[in-house]
């Protein structure tokens, strides 16, 4: 029997680029509908790719708006505009792989014609994720903005007309059977990293320097790092943020102005000099499906401390700590334990790199078309 013809679909980077590839690796790929095609290393047949400008320059275009209701417009117009136009590029699709929120309607027509369907899912369950963060909105006297509350709705109908939901962790997926998605729709496989990219390298200094990198947001936990860190006061140490703002952050962030440095931007080919600089690596996740910067990190040489809500998480006590999510004093005296320990830190250190490197993107390929190959009976 031939290969399976999969269409992929994703109007967000993500994975994709990654999912994308993988199939084209095991002659899987019969197209990837994007929005604007602008990573040229990724390694895809250009002849694949199918660019729904359109929705893309929609997307950015309301991106312009102010506020935290402009990321919610763009999910409600410009994602589903993207939606609606990829119907007409997969007919041919004897699996239809598309990202959550971006495929009902492209699904029902690909299931017209007979294909089968995955929709993929990054992170907990909508109702999951959507009540954590209303909850942690009001614990810092703000308003979770009710534009998103729309979305949740799409997002399960896809689970329930899909065939199958992929996700990234077991964390996704306890949330998944917790919200009554039937066992037997889940696929997991794990995510991966470029061992050729996040190697170690020297440190150039004495500094004891705690790196989070990711959006500056309530979600991902920051307010409860910079609330750690600066309790502790430690000599010689400094906390580096790397990521962009989110609306919310100015809230959580302005009591600790001074206390920490801040990056907004790294490429992505800056990102292993400056893992290198670093001593641990933190990512304080109120919830994450996966956490790619955890591998990454790890694979430049750092001990990791993550939360139990953190899709990538590694072995607590081995590879570094797993926390309680929206505790600042555990946090704290996991740092310290870190600080104050340089062979213990050493170690972990080391225990991490080796650990991770199980988990690469040629990994995660294998995976994805050893699944391609038995949902289909395809060899």
């Amino acid at each position: 029997m031939s290969r399976a013809r999969v269409v992929v679909s994703s109007a967000g980077v993500f994975h994709a680029y990654h999912l994308a590839r993988g199939a084209q690796s095991g002659g899987y790929l019969q197209r990837f509908i994007t929005s604007i095609y602008s990573r040229v290393e990724t390694g895809i047949d250009r002849a694949r790719v199918v660019q729904l400008r359109l929705a893309g320059y929609f997307a950015r275009a309301l991106e312009l708006l102010p506020g935290s209701a402009a990321q919610a417009i763009t999910y409600h117009l410009a994602d589903n505009l993207f939606d609606l136009l990829s119907r007409a590029y997969v007919h041919d699709a004897d699996v239809f792989h598309f990202f959550n929120h971006y495929g009902l309607h492209a699904m029902q027509t690909a299931k017209q014609h007979g294909a089968l369907a995955i929709v993929e899912r990054s992170s907990a369950h909508p109702a999951y994720h959507h009540q954590l963060l209303v909850d942690e909105f009001q614990r810092h006297g703000l308003r979770y903005p009710r534009a998103y509350q729309r979305l949740h709705a799409k997002h399960v109908a896809e689970y329930a007309a899909a065939d199958y939901v992929m996700v990234p962790s077991e964390f996704v997926e306890r949330t998944m059977l917790a919200a009554g998605v039937p066992a037997r729709k889940l696929l997991r496989v794990h995510l991966g990293f470029d061992p050729q990219r996040f190697v170690p390298g020297p440190k150039h200094d004495s500094v004891f320097r705690v790196i989070y990198a990711g959006g500056l947001s309530l979600q991902k936990g920051v307010a409860y790092l910079l609330a750690a860190f600066t309790k502790l006061r430690l000599p010689n140490s400094e906390l580096l943020l790397v990521g962009n703002e989110y609306p919310e952050a100015r809230a959580f962030l302005a009591p600790y102005a001074g206390a920490y440095r801040h990056v907004r931007f790294v490429r992505q080919s800056e990102l292993p000099a400056l893992y290198q600089q670093g001593s641990v690596f933190v990512l304080p996740s109120l919830q994450d499906g996966f956490g790619m910067v955890v591998y990454e990190a790890a694979a430049c040489g750092l001990p990791v401390i993550t939360t139990d809500h953190v899709g990538a998480s590694l072995r607590d006590g081995v590879d570094g700590f797993v926390v309680p999510i929206c505790n600042a004093d555990v946090l704290a005296e996991r740092i310290l334990h870190l600080y104050s320990q340089p062979a213990e830190r050493a170690a972990m250190a080391a225990s991490a790199q080796q650990y991770v490197q199980q988990f690469t993107w040629a990994h995660y390929h294998r995976e994805l078309c050893g699944l391609y190959a038995r949902l289909t009976g395809s060899t």
